[in-house]
């Protein structure tokens, strides 16, 4: 869907574009101002992308945070992605969503939840081994 709408032929309500990216208004919007970032190369994960695609990306979501700072007088955001979730849309993206003191939301980590069973130092030492 998010590469039909980076050839034009669906309509958005783009923010803000430049050669290597889009921002746009969610058409299902969480919050006012629910702004959506992608890269115009697509992919489903950040594995699809270089540091330095990855980087365009950041810049366009750092310059809607900016814009959305100023518009609805608010400094407090949730920027998160979903990677490779099954039932989203399968273009990576990256949702800024302004927040404000009456929306009900919570933190990102309130997204999910999973007790962890396994001791930290334990996830520590694979994930570190993982990274080599």
């Amino acid at each position: 869907m998010f590469c039909k709408l980076v050839r034009n032929e669906i309509p958005s309500y783009t923010v803000y574009e430049d050669a290597y990216t889009r921002a746009f208004l969610d058409i299902y919007p969480s919050v006012p101002g629910h702004t959506v970032v992608i890269s115009k190369k697509h992919g489903w994960t950040i594995l699809d992308y270089t540091q330095e695609e990855l980087s365009h990306v950041m810049e366009t979501v750092q310059k809607a945070v900016t814009a959305l700072t100023k518009v609805y007088k608010t400094e407090v955001f949730t920027i998160g992605m979903n990677h490779k979730e099954p039932s989203g849309v399968h273009h990576l993206h990256i949702h800024v969503l302004p927040r404000f003191s009456d929306d009900g939301g919570g933190v990102i980590q309130s997204i999910v939840e999973n007790d962890v069973k396994e001791p930290l130092p334990d996830i520590t030492e694979r994930i570190r081994k993982a990274m080599l």
